[in-house]
């Protein structure tokens, strides 16, 4: 869910110490995302995150780094110019609206002092961000809109900044105990007053209080916040909230209100950002897969054509044997099929405009053409069944992406088996970049469980694994190579969790009694010449395992324990 206006009013409170502080970096990891780093004697040094995404919109202190694109983006370089060494002097919301106005003020390039202000409207799939002058001018915004029937404002470069137009709805901060009390529904408390979510809105009405009580208890929980009492929680399948909600046992409570949105949203942003980012990789490999497909659909219906072969040949061998006398533009005739006994007659169609002699001819020549498809057919399915494991386990690949690292390994090795070409003048060259690391799980045993992303990894993996260590693979099926680093066979409870990481991170994740073969990995070997990721083994033996998404939760906690 995007922050509303009740929470960004309980964030502006507890950012309420970046007033002063200096802005000493300006970052834009990606086209919704803008990051200040702040330093100042009320914050420390901290970031301030501004995200305009539809469903992530949020305004939030932050710790975490994000990867910055190769080249900035021509509104970052302009608040680099702008805000680097300014001041933050103001921070105002719109009433309750989620419209946030930060004022700044520097020194230009001439040590004159200059002001400015940074706009962020937190408005869903209208999200925008403006960089304002001292008058009101924009003079840049992450999403330019310019004047179309759709167009409610025009958002330019040079044109006076229009504000959106307040809510018509009473501020929930100013209301009194009566006036709430009249709120009997999450959807009423949604309408009739501004800057409230669908999920805050069902936080704020526990069902256990009539309504003089839930009047009362929406007064004072209102007034905390609009007294900065703020008691960040997050409410597991809800989301964050700046107060703790009543009759909800599962809430987990945050030291601050920033720490629990960095929670709730850590994983939504970098799924977001690596979609965005294998987007073309993702549209490569389905055409080339559904390619594949096709052909395994063709060369299955070659393989069905025996018995449409088996026809063709006898047709010809019965015309040959025919020394009757065919009618004159006959388009059939009865000839005797002596491969039965006793022989019965059977009808074989003619073309009229060829002799008996030339549609025998043609009937072989259908059989050979058939024959030699069928031949072709089954000398390319495995290699087509191959190819389209491969596919099925990149685009799985994608989906384990957490960094430019990952995407790369994928793309070079894309470039390596010719699915798209290399950038012009750089060849298929490997370009330098770091080496990404294969997932770390901890079981509940203290083994490591170390888990491929994708096929660069599944093979560094495998090839460095001890001999003893266990080795686990989904059968039959796209996945991720998982490698147990024991001394021999582990567990059964390390076992049980290593395999349903072997699942959670195949193709097979949603299914149901699930195959795994598991065997040390001394037996594991790698073709010469095989695909990345590709490998035989023996000796192994089948687990079957259904996914339980408790227990990779539990596994997760693990790996931050021990990361």
């Amino acid at each position: 869910m995007a922050m509303d206006g009740l929470s960004l009013h309980a964030m502006l409170w507890e950012a309420r110490g970046l007033l002063g502080a200096r802005v000493d970096k300006v970052q834009q990891p990606d086209k919704d995302t803008l990051l200040l780093s702040c330093h100042g004697g009320g914050c420390g040094r901290v970031k301030l995150l501004v995200n305009i995404h539809n469903e992530n919109g949020r305004i939030a202190l932050t710790r975490d780094t994000a990867e910055n694109p190769a080249a900035a983006p021509a509104f970052c370089m302009l608040l680099r110019k702008r805000l680097a060494g300014s001041r933050i002097t103001g921070m105002e919301q719109s009433g309750l609206d989620r419209i946030v106005r930060f004022s700044f003020s520097g020194r230009d390039e001439l040590m004159d002092e200059t002001a400015c202000s940074l706009v962020v409207e937190l408005m869903g799939k209208h999200g925008n961000a403006f960089l304002l002058d001292e008058n009101g001018v924009i003079l840049d915004c992450l999403r330019h809109i310019g004047v179309g029937a759709e167009a409610l404002r025009v958002c330019l470069p040079n044109v006076k900044y229009e504000a959106l137009p307040p809510q018509e709805k009473r501020d929930p901060l100013t209301a009194s105990p009566e006036e709430l009390s009249a709120v009997d529904s999450p959807r009423t408390l949604m309408n009739g007053f501004m800057g409230i979510s669908r999920q805050i809105a069902t936080l704020l009405l526990p069902d256990s209080l009539d309504a003089a009580q839930r009047g009362q208890y929406l007064f004072d929980t209102l007034q905390e916040l609009k007294d900065g009492k703020l008691s960040p929680t997050l409410v597991p399948g809800v989301g964050p909230a700046p107060f703790m909600p009543m009759g909800r046992s599962d809430a987990i409570p945050f030291p601050t209100l920033s720490e629990c949105y960095d929670a709730w949203y850590r994983e939504r942003d970098m799924r977001i950002r690596m979609l965005r980012e294998t987007g073309s990789l993702r549209a490569t490999l389905e055409h080339a897969l559904k390619r594949c497909e096709n052909k395994i659909s063709a060369f299955s219906a070659d393989l069905l054509s025996e018995e449409e072969e088996q026809r063709l040949r006898l047709n010809g061998e019965l015309l040959l044997s025919f020394h009757g006398e065919r009618p004159k533009g006959a388009d059939s005739v009865a000839v005797e099929n002596y491969y039965e006994y006793p022989p019965q007659k059977v009808m074989v169609k003619l073309d009229p405009a060829l002799t008996v002699a030339e549609n025998a001819a043609r009937y072989f020549k259908r059989y050979q053409k058939l024959k030699a498809a069928r031949a072709y057919a089954e000398g390319e399915m495995d290699r087509l069944r191959e190819e389209q494991l491969y596919l099925q386990s990149q685009l799985l690949a994608l989906n384990n992406c957490e960094n430019g690292d990952d995407i790369s390994e994928i793309r070079q090795e894309l470039i390596r088996e010719r699915y798209i070409r290399p950038a012009p003048g750089k060849g298929a060259a490997k370009s330098k970049m770091t080496k990404s690391m294969p997932l770390h799980f901890l079981s509940s045993a203290g083994l490591s469980i170390y888990v491929g992303k994708n096929n660069e990894q599944n093979d560094r993996l495998t090839r460095s694994a001890p001999p003893d260590a266990l080795w686990l693979h989904v059968k039959d099926a796209a996945g991720s190579h998982v490698i147990v680093d024991s001394k021999g066979m582990p567990d059964k409870q390390t076992l049980l969790e290593a395999a349903t990481l072997a699942v959670h991170f195949s193709s097979q994740r949603s299914g149901a009694s699930v195959p795994v073969d598991y065997v040390a990995k001394r037996y594991v070997k790698k073709p010469s010449g095989s695909k990345p990721g590709f490998v035989i083994f023996t000796n192994q033996r089948t687990l079957l395992i259904t996914p339980d998404p408790n227990l990779i939760n539990t596994l997760k906690k693990g790996v931050k324990e021990i990361l």
